[in-house]
């Protein structure tokens, strides 16, 4: 459970430092993490905040499905069960990767872009973000070998991401920004920030400390639906950070905003439009050290 305070900051108006490529692939059995001893401190019921512009726990697709918001590794005793596994705590991501919403193929299976038109897992390996010889079934374990985490823009399943309308999409953004700022506060809360708790942070400082490296939109059209007036262009690659959505609930100085060329079958465009983002943000992400220094034991400072 997480406490009041934490998600009262966030109520916003508005490394593993190695290549991917070097991590092994171990495919022994499935490849959720074996349930553990429970870390998470407990928390009274009392400090439990009912906010809706933060949620408390990452979204899980009602059976028979399995699609889940991936923000840590769950066991396999919670992923079976469908609940949020408190046996992992969520720390800041390395990358987030938010698509439009699971496709139906993605929502029965629970791995993200699962659908076997889809070139998601090829573009990754492309840009050397997994593996070359992962895959979609790999899904479950990159948040806690990479740092790599996927949530969607909507928690619906569908295959035309055209079928939803503007009035639909401005409530799928209202939710992501209160999935958001729900996993920051988890970070928070579970780091042991006790600044964050008490308030003595602003919420966007609390963000710049817990909040994602890199996200990055797979496709266009989510994150033009997040403005006020849909942009009749969005070129892909990292966004300036002043032009970002109004409200956007991450702080721009410190989490990186990147737009990716859809990786649908469907979307019709050039070999070279579609992975050379991918082996941009690669490159980027090769940078970027994970987990970070403060979650490896150094002491929280300011």
């Amino acid at each position: 459970m997480l406490s009041a305070s934490t998600f009262e900051k966030f109520r916003f108006t508005g490394g593993r430092a190695v290549a991917a490529a070097s991590v092994s692939r171990k495919r022994e059995g499935s490849p959720l993490t074996p349930p553990q001893p429970p870390r998470a401190r407990a928390k009274p019921d009392d400090e439990v905040s009912d906010d809706p512009s933060v949620r408390q726990h990452p979204y899980i697709a009602p059976a028979p499905a399995r699609w889940r918001e991936r923000y840590a590794p769950a066991c396999e005793a919670c992923e079976a069960a469908r609940v949020p596994c408190v046996h992992h705590p969520e720390v800041p991501l390395k990358l987030l990767i938010i698509g439009h919403n699971p496709s139906e193929h993605s929502w029965g299976s629970g791995w993200s872009y699962s659908n076997p038109s889809n070139n998601f897992w090829k573009l990754l390996a492309k840009g050397r973000i997994v593996p070359e010889d992962w895959t979609k079934e790999d899904c479950p374990r990159l948040p806690g070998d990479l740092g790599i985490g996927f949530t969607d823009a909507g928690t619906v399943p569908g295959n035309d991401a055209g079928a939803y309308n503007r009035a639909t999409m401005k409530k799928w953004r209202s939710d992501l920004y209160a999935r958001l700022r729900g996993h920051v506060a988890r970070c928070a809360d579970a780091s042991g920030d006790e600044d964050a708790r008490v308030g003595h942070r602003s919420s966007m400082s609390i963000a710049s400390r817990h909040g994602p490296d890199v996200v990055a939109f797979s496709g266009k059209r989510q994150y033009a639906q997040l403005f006020d007036a849909v942009p009749s262009r969005v070129d892909a690659g990292r966004q300036p950070p002043e032009s970002l959505p109004p409200g956007w609930p991450l702080c721009p100085e410190r989490t990186e905003v990147w737009v990716m060329p859809s990786s649908s079958g469907r979307a019709a465009m050039t070999r070279e439009a579609r992975e050379g983002p991918w082996v941009e943000l690669g490159t980027r992400l090769a940078t970027i050290p994970w987990p970070r220094a403060e979650y490896r034991g150094a002491e929280l400072s300011d």
